[in-house]
């Protein structure tokens, strides 16, 4: 009988949100342990590319620009003739959707690892059902990709390698602009879709709490920056406090890092904070804390169940009902809890 070949290079393909290339951590840590000496790289989308590069299983990153140079059909082959050069000898489809694996595939990669979702079994060589087993945490449930390779780890936290090129120039933003080292407190009030969202003057009324006992910046995109100018304005605190697309993601690790806490919507920036460890007050409604909520033991939720929920956004209500549910005097309370012992002195 042949002996099998050696997986010397591992191609890990996550095509998802900031969020789920974080919690792909449990997958890529399994991969390390079983092979230590293997090279692994991550092939992502350009707005995941900085998170997956602080992950400390990960020795390269690829991208994987869908809606730019490698958009369509022709742009599937290009990407595969890049990866073709590297020579994997392993590829792990995180996703459900069948483009990781036709991606696999046309690169010629000898082992092709995914789920059976959108007819990928097709393209994969080693495949596992769609349908998770049971209602758990994301982190988890990524595990459950590598099961046709009878491979796990019992050790599910996430974790960043944080970038010294981040910190220097973190160090640099501070310095231009007024940003504190040390007690303070961000609040993220938005999410990817708007039945995620605070209310405004839910918001403005937490914003304004915290800010008599420390500096508070309110973070979130570019697009987001008018309604965080708003809540700025509400809570009295400077415009220069709003930090909508002004750090990069490996700068916001940083800045996450030392801070004494993060209030948040169930968000991105809730996993990077688990991730580079700052404890985290999460409020959540349309979407459920059980699966994408905060595992911190220094962490606090927030979520009131109703009998719509979770709804994933697809709700019928008007004014995203489950999060008008927390009062801003809950959060204050909450926040005030999270941030008990973490003022340094």
């Amino acid at each position: 009988m042949a002996k099998p070949e050696p997986i010397n290079r591992i191609l890990v393909i996550d095509l998802a949100f900031i969020g789920d290339v974080i919690l792909a951590t449990p997958v890529l840590r399994a991969l390390r342990g079983s092979y230590p000496k293997a090279r692994i790289t991550m092939l992502t989308v350009p707005l995941t590319a900085e998170v997956a590069a602080m992950n400390p299983y990960v020795d390269n990153v690829l991208i994987y620009d869908k809606r730019g140079e490698h958009k369509g059909f022709f742009g599937m082959f290009k990407i595969a003739g890049l990866l073709r050069r590297h020579n994997f000898d392993m590829a792990i489809c995180m996703n459900f959707a069948v483009r990781g694996a036709v991606v696999a595939w046309l690169a010629r990669i000898p082992e092709r690892v995914g789920y059976d979702a959108q007819q990928a079994s097709l393209f994969l060589t080693r495949v596992t059902s769609h349908h998770r087993d049971g209602i758990k945490h994301e982190a988890l449930n990524h595990l459950e990709v590598l099961r046709s390779l009878h491979l796990d780890t019992s050790d599910t936290s996430l974790t960043f390698r944080l970038p010294e090129t981040a910190r220097s120039s973190l160090a640099e933003k501070r310095q231009k602009l007024g940003l504190a080292e040390e007690n303070y407190v961000l609040i993220c009030p938005f999410g990817s879709y708007a039945k995620k969202n605070l209310s405004l003057d839910t918001a403005a009324q937490v914003t304004a709490h915290l800010a008599s006992r420390m500096p508070v910046y309110l973070i979130g995109g570019e697009k987001e920056q008018a309604g965080l100018e708003q809540i700025a304005f509400a809570a009295d605190i400077p415009t220069s406090h709003v930090l909508a697309g002004t750090l990069t993601l490996a700068e916001l690790a940083v800045f996450l890092h030392e801070a004494a806490g993060l209030v948040t919507v169930d968000t991105g920036p809730l996993h990077m904070a688990q991730a580079a460890g700052c404890p985290v007050l999460a409020l959540f409604g349309p979407t459920d804390p059980v699966v994408w909520g905060p595992r911190g033991k220094a962490d606090i939720l927030i979520y009131h169940h109703r009998a719509c929920s979770p709804c994933w956004g697809k709700g019928d209500c008007l004014q995203n009902d489950c999060m008008m549910d927390i009062s801003a005097v809950e959060i204050m309370e909450a926040a005030d809890r999270l941030l008990a012992g973490k003022e340094r002195p």
